[in-house]
This record gives structure tokens, C-alpha cells and sequence, in this order.
């Protein structure tokens, strides 16, 4: 076991009282917002996390890169509706 540190504590309750209100802040946004946007907002999250990493230092190589960016199309996507054109009428059977 590590000799207790102050600054440890002190870091792990910012980090959890700091999760905490994010948790509750977007717990209330999905409230207020449609689900087709909280998606895309969701779909957002890993490409702020990346831009921030790569200001910190980090680098990825273009393969995890490309496969980062395909995750969040999917995520797009998938919300994406069809146009009303190719939607069948409520009339007909499949």
C-alpha cells in the first residue's frame, strides 16, 4: 500500500464530486433535449476527448484515427431518419 497523501484525497473527492455533477447535469439535459440530439452530442463526447488529448501530448496512429471516425458516423448515422419519400404510407403493408 502507498503512504496516504492529502493531495490523493483531495484529487479523488474533486474527481468524484466533479463526475457527480456531470452525471446530474446531464441527467437534466436529456430532459430538455430530443433523443436524436442527445445522441449526436453523445457522438461528440470521443472527439472532444481526442482533441484534448492531442493538445496533452497524446498521439494516435491514423488506423485508430480512421476507425475513431467511423465509430461516430455510425453513431450519426443510425439517428439519421430516411427521407419521407422512401418512408412507406401508413396504408401500406410490407
Amino acid at each position: 500500500m502507498p503512504d496516504f497523501s492529502w493531495i490523493w484525497l483531495i484529487a479523488a473527492l474533486g474527481m468524484g464530486v466533479a463526475s457527480s455533477i456531470i452525471q446530474f447535469t446531464m441527467n437534466w439535459a436529456q430532459k430538455e433535449v430530443s433523443p436524436t440530439r442527445a445522441t449526436v452530442i453523445y457522438a461528440g463526447e470521443p472527439v472532444w476527448a481526442g482533441i484534448f488529448g492531442r493538445i496533452a501530448g497524446e498521439r494516435l496512429p491514423g488506423l485508430a484515427l480512421l476507425g475513431a471516425a467511423l465509430i461516430v458516423l455510425g453513431v450519426i448515422a443510425s439517428e439519421m431518419q430516411p427521407p419521407k419519400s422512401m418512408r412507406k404510407s401508413d396504408g401500406e403493408k410490407a
